[in-house]
């Protein structure tokens, strides 16, 4: 897959030939290197810490620049930061009804979420200040159309493959005390599904190339979006017919993952879509909207997966265990933390059923998640208090929106990786590469609007623009 842009080289040059491979990328060869080679650095365990890695020579970049823009509402944005630094200040007040804590290790949890928020804020204002040629749409559309397939062949390999089982580089090169650590080891180590009896059986639920099932949902559904936008760039019918190919083969990893939030969550984009179109008069792109959606339902209807979808829907499983872990978020940031919340997720002192309730040998699940997990809604509320959660609400609607009045129709599909995230909210923990990925869109959608800014006021390329601008 060629990820760049092609360019016109004087031949005879040495320094020239060298440029071909790695300085032609320019400043965004972070994002090219460990994108294209996402499967490579997930093999070494850098997989899901290979996304908070590429932000610092990211940020080398930026604060070389000697002129730097920010997105409008950038200043909301920043309060939400603060909110999730003044998190710091609550990590071991004490609550009823919640563990104690003590001791430094409690701020690993906080620190951990805090890396990741910086790491994208660094993404986004990267890709909003870099221009077309340094890092062109088409790239950037192609490098996650990739993540797409490479998404969907762990689909396949966590269903088929589940029972091969390897250590990571990394893994292999940690003290066994850090590399045995729970949390550590999830983000480390290459893993091809989750074995867990949803069904009422045991049953593979693919996660590679992820740290959980449900992480594999949340990223398939914000690489979905880049993956339809790259048919754009399709040069010839080979090229379209093996686009829809890999479309039509994308679905059974989604029914094999068992995540309904992933189905709902599509069925909305879907729903969207049609009446986004249907508004907008694109009669041609709703009939072979309608032809993809029948391929889908004809690949349903013909196979088990029908079946499977049905199955799932009759085994709600964790539904009980969500809603209360819900309801008590709720009452204890309303209750004692409203503005800020505690700023890291907290264990419960019991179960959801008894005082003195916790993992047994005849239910592995009765020690309940921690508040503040299984879902970033639940997190935002109980970690950054409500108004955490207003302010990033305020900040991705307030970025995305455009999208939708846009001329430009890359943008209009760069709204669906938006409401995506948005839908899965109370149901998958997305502060990880999924958060990473709407920053990406973020960031572009916000160069979008600078362009076509300089369009309307027909100002040179290099006047300011809307953006703030810190010289």
């Amino acid at each position: 897959m060629d990820l760049g842009t092609r360019e016109h080289r004087p031949e005879g040059s040495g320094v020239r030939s060298r440029r071909r491979f790695f300085p032609a990328l320019g400043p965004s060869w972070p994002l090219v290197v460990f994108l294209a080679g996402f499967p490579l650095w997930w093999v070494l365990g850098f997989g899901v810490l290979g996304f908070l890695l590429l932000s610092i020579p990211l940020a080398y970049h930026l604060l070389r620049r000697r002129a730097l823009h920010l997105p409008p509402e950038f200043g909301v944005w920043l309060l939400f930061l603060v909110v999730v630094g003044l998190g710091f200040f609550v990590l071991w007040e004490p609550i009823p009804g919640l563990l104690p804590e003590s001791g430094p290790e409690r701020i690993l949890p906080w620190a951990y979420r805090v890396a990741w928020f910086i790491a994208v804020t660094v993404v986004l204002v990267f890709i909003g200040n870099s221009t077309e040629k340094e890092l062109p749409t088409r790239r950037v559309v192609l490098l996650m159309a990739w993540m797409f397939l490479v998404t969907v062949v762990g689909g396949y390999a966590g269903q088929f493959l589940y029972r091969i089982d390897f250590p990571s580089l990394l893994e292999v090169a940690l003290p066994e005390s850090l590399a045995s650590n729970t949390f550590l080891n999830n983000l480390i180590h290459p893993g091809l599904a989750q074995i867990q009896s949803i069904l009422g059986y045991e049953t593979p639920r693919p996660k590679a190339p992820f740290e959980y099932a449900n992480s594999w949902g949340a990223n398939f559904g914000m690489f979905l979006p880049f993956y339809l936008l790259s048919y754009r760039y399709t040069k010839n019918t080979f090229q379209r017919i093996l686009f829809v190919v890999i479309l039509i083969a994308a679905i059974p990893p989604v029914i094999f993952t068992l995540n309904r939030g992933l189905w709902l969550a599509i069925l909305i984009m879907a729903v969207v879509a049609s009446i986004h179109l249907a508004v907008k008069g694109r009669w041609l792109a709703m009939i072979s909207f309608g032809v993809a959606g029948t391929a889908g339902y004809l690949v349903l209807l013909l196979t088990p997966l029908a079946d499977l979808i049905f199955v799932r829907l009759d085994n709600p499983h964790s539904d009980a265990g969500r809603s209360n872990l819900a309801d008590t978020v709720l009452e204890v940031a309303i209750t004692y933390s409203p503005i800020i919340g505690f700023g890291a997720p907290r264990a419960r002192q019991s179960n959801f059923f008894s005082v003195a309730g916790g993992a047994t040998a005849d239910c592995s699940q009765c020690a309940p998640p921690q508040l503040g997990t299984q879902g970033t809604l639940w997190y935002l509320i109980f970690a950054t208090g409500f108004l955490g959660l207003v302010l990033f609400l305020i900040f991705i609607g307030r970025r995305s929106l455009p999208a939708l009045t846009s001329p430009d129709p890359r943008a209009s599909v760069l709204f669906y990786p938006v409401l995506f995230f948005i839908c899965v909210l109370p149901f998958y923990d997305t502060i990880a590469s999924p958060l990473m990925t709407l920053m990406i869109c973020l960031g572009l959608l916000w160069r979008f609007e600078q362009n076509r800014d300089r369009t309307d006021n027909h100002e040179p390329i290099r006047r300011r623009s809307r953006s703030h601008e810190y010289r």
